[in-house]
């Protein structure tokens, strides 16, 4: 990042491939939509390279980045003035479904992990926002309770107990999956 402060256009273009897919998958598991992710990510590297003379190395370039895409995400939210998008999760009994199609075990197997997989993902996207950026922060991006908190801004203890409220809530969310899977007594 001190090359980019210099105007390296190369070293920018190396922050570019190292972190892109990082920002990326970070919009989409909060939008929801590729092209919102796509936007998002390329105005966080813009704003990146905005503020490249102003830098100064206070912790790792991770929560630093991580920090433009939240502030970023935050402004974008507040002046829209909406919610967050949701998926829309279709399937009663994908299994009866799908074999009154004459399809196969394997098949159905894929199609109940592929159901999971839309499930999970519905219910990260239903977590209240805060919750929300500490368990994909966490899980999906692996940064340390103590980057959250940089990233956040707020004591590493509150980004524990974000996590741990993350963790109880999706686990109400998809008790009912659960059930469905793996019979109530599960």
């Amino acid at each position: 990042m001190n090359l980019v402060g210099n105007h390296d256009i190369h070293a920018f273009e190396e922050l570019f491939e190292r972190y892109e897919r990082r920002i990326f998958t970070f919009f989409y598991r909060l939008t929801s939509n590729t092209e919102e992710a796509r936007d998002h990510t390329q105005e966080t590297f813009l704003r990146l390279w905005r503020g490249r003379v102003g830098y100064t190395p206070k912790g790792k370039f991770t929560t630093y980045i991580f920090q433009i895409a939240k502030n970023h995400f935050l402004n974008e939210r507040d002046k829209k003035k909406t919610r967050i998008s949701v998926k829309q999760f279709i399937g009663e009994n994908p299994k009866e479904c799908l074999q009154k199609q004459g399809i196969s075990d394997n098949s159905i197997h894929q199609a109940i992990a592929n159901e999971i997989g839309l499930a999970i993902d519905k219910a990260i996207t239903n977590l209240p926002e805060i919750h929300r950026l500490v368990y994909i922060l966490s899980e999906e991006q692996h940064l340390s309770y103590k980057e959250i908190s940089d990233v956040l801004d707020c004591p590493v203890g509150t980004v524990s107990s974000r996590k741990v409220e993350a963790v109880k809530k999706l686990r109400k969310i998809l008790e009912p999956l659960k059930d469905e899977i793996l019979g109530k007594d599960s």
